[in-house]
């Protein structure tokens, strides 16, 4: 997988106690961002599949968006929408 190095967005959960970052990157030639969530920084138990892509300082990555241009906004609730179905934050 090839990522366009020109374009990544950091997405944040800053609520209830909680400081969290995921990072988005576009894929080169398409439009599709991946978004990445490391972890071991934060010392969570991976829940995603073992066969998903990582990266070390990136992470793993959680889910993709579908879109030409992601901006924070959007990305940040499909982040927090992601937080609360893993159950690592409470809804």
């Amino acid at each position: 997988m090839l990522y366009d190095d020109r374009y990544h967005l950091h997405l944040g959960y800053y609520k209830n106690g909680f400081d969290l970052e995921a990072i988005a990157y576009k894929r080169q030639s398409q439009e599709i961002w991946d978004i990445f969530f490391d972890f071991e920084q934060y010392d969570l138990k991976n829940p995603v599949q073992d066969s998903e892509l990582s990266f070390e300082h990136f992470g793993t990555r959680i889910f993709s968006v579908e879109m030409k241009e992601l901006d924070y906004d959007y990305g940040a609730k499909q982040f927090e929408q992601w937080l609360y179905s893993q159950k690592i934050v409470p809804n």
